[in-house]
């Protein structure tokens, strides 16, 4: 959406290439972001027939002061005739430019910057062409931003440059006028009275059509600039919280930000850096605009999109010159009728929307449906077709007098269009099939082992896995597989066989870097086996415990027996099932002996069991919540 410059901001720096009296400058902006390889470079030319009717008659430093403020000779005109804003459209936006430059972060400018940053002023007061005493009492009249009481600090914001950079002009401008006023006189006692009267009669003329066309075009501007400022308060008004302001994310969400961003039209690194030039409101922490920094930051990006269609029309402005001037206006004119702004409302009320794209009468036709960015996105996609928005449209009752609709024949019309997605938003979506939490466990085992320089079993885990893996466990005793859930009680039997272990948490396996903490130097643990059995008088456990050292690998193997106890789980206070492993003893290589003191064994000799199946079991510490042990049936 494309909105004027009704606001305090702008984007880029200005360096004026010459300031010969001949008006003929060049703007280069230079923004603090690119979009590719664009080279924005503005060519702008101003005539000042002052000045070159009289550069023959002015010294050289007379000469370059006028050129110097040549800028605002059409601002000068504006202003006489009740433009209000002191500067002509362009020169405004010139002139907001250059303040854009020399400010300072928090978009204003003290008088020191403005006597020594800004090249024009401080050439002129380093000639004498400007007294330091008229530029203080320049200054003093100037509108101060109010936020300090010391006047060494005192800071003025664009309008104030704005106003200062005319008040100088206007000292130039005036002693231009006393120079035509005597060539005129001298003019007027050579000429015979014919001569005199058709002159004046001349003069009055071109003034009247003068005055007439420069008060039509300020009025036209006025109430175009009040439209589209209204209907950004309208926008921030549905974006704003409670308080009135809106936040970095809040406006990142924005419809208008969310198509510029989407198109790749607009870069987040532009956003960040317009964001962080926009004034923030006072008391937000620098974290908070209100309407007037919303304001502001649309007009910056305005500003943006201007520069990029001015490169991309690919209008070199010396060829601009030479063209017909007709014809150039009737190009910007159709140009200017294409780019119709859009409003984009998506889950917005319709009354908002009318609102938005309504005429100055409060209706809405055809044309008006144009600007609503989410119908022409619907129809583009062919999601709706002419066809079908012709027929609903004429099936509307008009406003009386009109074609167009009121707003409540455009709610009719937008209920319309909603109830033709109704069948697709009813239409049942297959769910994917879920994944259960253990599967979701073993696939997280899976990845830990595909890192071959770690040990096996997560005796390397980070902290962050462990705290992943944990997680995933408290889900997984919820299963409905879990026998440990189930009103029967757990026997010898669902225990015995061979099983793997796939992961432990277990810190004392982490600091031996095993179970048994037989690892020689240069070797290393390679995975640990657990095997019960059971009958009708004897329960055996066997652990075979694999040491990787090369051609001299070897297996540790502790036996002893176990058994199952029923017990109060001192975590959820609920029955738990415990298995008792009684270590006898220890053998590795061609030595054994006794286990019942073999102080690394002891996470594992009497652990809870909190998820069992057929093919899984997990084991907890009974006095630590965070000690795991997860057993896979072979």
């Amino acid at each position: 959406m494309r909105f004027p410059s009704i606001a305090i901001c702008t984007i880029g720096a200005v360096s004026v290439s010459s300031f010969a009296p001949q008006a003929r400058f060049t703007f280069t902006v230079a923004p603090a972001f690119s979009r590719g390889t664009i080279d924005r470079t503005h060519h702008i030319i101003i005539n000042n027939a002052a000045t070159s009717t009289n550069a023959s008659s002015s010294t050289s430093a007379n000469s370059s002061t006028n050129g110097i403020f040549v800028l605002n000779a059409a601002a000068k005109q504006n202003d006489s005739n009740g433009n209000g804003n002191g500067s002509g459209n362009g020169d405004w936006e010139t002139l907001q430019t250059l303040f854009a430059k020399h400010c300072d972060k928090d978009g204003l400018m003290t008088k020191k910057a403005l006597e020594t940053d800004i090249a024009s002023i401080k050439e002129l007061l380093e000639l004498g062409d400007l007294l330091q005493e008229e530029m203080d009492d320049i200054w003093k009249a100037a509108p101060k931003f109010p936020d300090v009481d010391s006047a060494a600090q005192q800071r003025i914001d664009v309008d104030s440059f704005i106003q200062i950079y005319r008040d100088i002009d206007d000292i130039f401008e005036d002693e231009d006028e006393d120079d035509d006023d005597e060539d005129a006189e001298e003019e007027d006692e050579n000429a015979s009275p014919a001569e005199v009267e058709a002159k004046a009669t001349s003069t009055k003329d071109d003034e009247a059509s003068s005055a007439s066309t420069s008060t039509s075009t300020s009025t036209s501007e006025k109430t175009e600039e009040a439209k589209d400022e209204k209907q950004l308060e309208q926008a921030f008004a549905t974006i704003c919280d409670d308080a009135g302001l809106v936040s970095k994310e809040a406006l990142v969400q924005w419809g208008e930000i969310q198509e510029l961003l989407d198109d790749n039209e607009l870069g987040m690194d532009e956003f960040d850096t317009m964001w962080e030039r926009t004034a923030k409101s006072p008391g937000s922490g620098e974290k908070m605009i209100d309407v007037e920094g919303f304001l502001s930051f649309n007009v910056a990006l305005d500003d943006l999109f201007e520069f990029i269609d001015d490169i991309d029309s690919g209008v070199d402005a010396d060829d601009a010159d030479d063209a017909d001037d007709d014809s150039s206006s009737s190009s910007k004119a159709v140009v200017a009728a294409e780019q119709i702004p859009m409003f984009y409302g998506e889950d917005l009320p319709p009354g908002v929307i009318f609102a938005e794209i309504a005429d100055e009468k409060y209706l809405v036709g055809m044309d008006e449906l144009r600007k609503w960015g989410d119908l022409q996105d619907m129809m583009q996609d062919g999601d709706l077709l002419p066809a079908e928005l012709q027929s609903m449209y004429k099936e509307v009752a008009k406003a009386p007098g009109t074609d167009k609709l009121n707003e409540e024949g455009f709610e009719v019309l937008f209920d319309s269009i909603e109830s033709l997605f109704e069948d697709d938003d009813d239409e049942v979506v297959e769910e994917a099939p879920r994944i259960s939490s253990k599967t979701e466990l073993l696939t997280a085992i899976e990845d830990l082992g595909m890192d071959e320089e770690r040990l096996p079993c997560g005796l390397e885990s980070t902290d962050d896995e462990v705290e992943v893996m944990l997680e995933i466990t408290k889900k997984v005793e919820q299963e409905p597989t879990n026998k440990i859930l189930s009103a029967d009680d757990i026997q010898e039997s669902d225990l015995a066989g061979d099983w793997e272990l796939l992961y432990t948490t277990s810190s004392t396996m982490k600091f031996n870097k095993s179970l048994t903490g037989m690892v020689p130097p240069n070797a290393k643990f390679d995975g640990l086996m657990q095997k019960f059995k059971a009958s009708k008088y004897l329960a055996d456990a066997e652990y075979i415990e694999k040491i990787d050292a090369g051609p001299a690998s070897f297996e540790v193997k502790v036996t002893g027996d176990w058994e199952l106890r029923s017990s109060i789980s001192l975590f959820t206070g609920s029955k738990s099932v415990a298995v008792s492993v009684v270590p006898d003893t220890v053998s590795y290589l061609a030595t054994s002996v006794r286990g019942d003191h073999w102080k690394s064994l002891g996470p594992m000799n009497l652990l809870d069991i909190i998820y069992l199946d057929d093919d899984l079991r997990i084991m907890r510490g009974t006095t630590a919540m965070d000690n795991i042990f997860v057993f896979k049936r072979v």
